[in-house]
């Protein structure tokens, strides 16, 4: 996608091939070129485009920016400030460029404003801009690798003690020698921090665990989930970002698994993998085990007895006798 900004400081979508973006810069324009694919924004400004345009662009690329993060289709991408004549070796290399001839410029990006002008003109005195003088080219060869190591033997060996200022080597633009990589705060190009984050996540994961953090130089990264709908049904994709608070001082991490990855050639460590183990696994993996209490069985009583009956007592021999003689006096 390729915005430009017009006189008032609104962009305007322009329906360019990538093939024909050379064919169509212009010294005057300011343009927003969104780069999705390699997670960048890029504000290409002309040497001759006025200093609101350049100002207002930044702002535009910041709104572009949040616009695209809330679309879960889109990534973060970074904003990269490119120059007409200077322009960054991942610009050139992205679209396949060479660095633009630039003759006139505006000189050291100063500029006055309006009231300011007006106060000058008032005064009589009339504000023109100034024009660019370009400067002597310095030769190529003194830059090259090689000829540089010469260069420095020949002027160690005119040097006198007397002299009590460093020698100072001029630096050539980047358009002029050889392109460097954009390096993080680690020191490793964002090109090799991609390379590793695809090389981690490739890598066979056990089913016990999941990834909780990568550590990448000293730039700690965490999963974002983002959710889009399509057709109805939710699709969750996770992309990896850099932390951009994290807490102080020292933190131990208890029950977590390292997996550290070396560069032998370097001897260096490239990155660190942190895991941790995936509860919702184990909870689905393992069913709960219902006990079952036994009961042990009834004993069986003994059968009761019957109980004897007691016999009838006999009757005393005394009774029986004076039964008898009751019976004879009735005679």
């Amino acid at each position: 996608m390729v915005f430009e900004l017009d006189d008032e400081g609104e962009k305007v979508k322009l329906n360019w091939p990538q093939e024909e973006l050379q064919e169509n810069l212009h010294p005057e324009q300011v343009l927003v070129i969104v780069r999705e694919e390699l997670r960048r924004i890029f504000i290409w400004k002309g040497p001759k485009s006025p200093v609101r345009k350049r100002f207002i662009s930044s702002r535009v690329a910041q709104a572009l920016q949040e616009e695209l993060m809330k679309d879960a289709r889109y990534h973060r991408c970074k904003i990269v400030s490119v120059d007409a004549g200077d322009e960054p070796a991942e610009f050139l290399r992205a679209f396949r460029l060479e660095s633009m001839d630039v003759s006139e410029r505006l000189e050291d990006m100063r500029y006055i404003r309006n009231v300011e002008r007006e106060g000058l003109i008032q005064l009589g005195i009339v504000v023109e801009p100034k024009q660019f003088t370009p400067k002597e080219k310095v030769e190529e060869e003194y830059f090259s690798p090689a000829l540089q190591e010469t260069d420095q033997k020949v002027k160690a060996s005119s040097l006198t003690p007397s002299s009590p200022r460093p020698r100072t080597v001029s630096r050539a633009k980047s358009s002029q020698t050889k392109p460097y990589p954009s390096r993080t705060q680690s020191g490793a190009s964002n090109e090799k921090i991609e390379e590793l984050k695809e090389k981690i996540l490739k890598t066979e994961l056990s089913a016990e665990y999941k990834r909780l953090n990568l550590i990448l130089g000293h730039t700690l990264f965490a999963a974002v989930s983002k959710t889009a709908k399509i057709f109805g049904k939710d699709i969750i994709e996770t992309d990896w970002e850099p932390v951009k608070k994290v807490p102080e001082g020292m933190l131990e991490l208890e029950n977590h698994v390292l997996r550290v990855y070396f560069d032998a050639d370097k001897g260096i460590v490239e990155a660190v993998e942190v895991l941790e183990k995936d509860d919702s696994l184990n909870s689905k993996s393992s069913p709960k085990i219902t006990q079952v209490k036994k009961t042990a069985p009834k004993k069986k009583g003994a059968p009761k007895k019957k109980t004897s009956l007691t016999p009838m007592p006999n009757k005393p021999s005394s009774l029986k006798a004076e039964r008898k003689s009751k019976t004879g006096g009735r005679r």
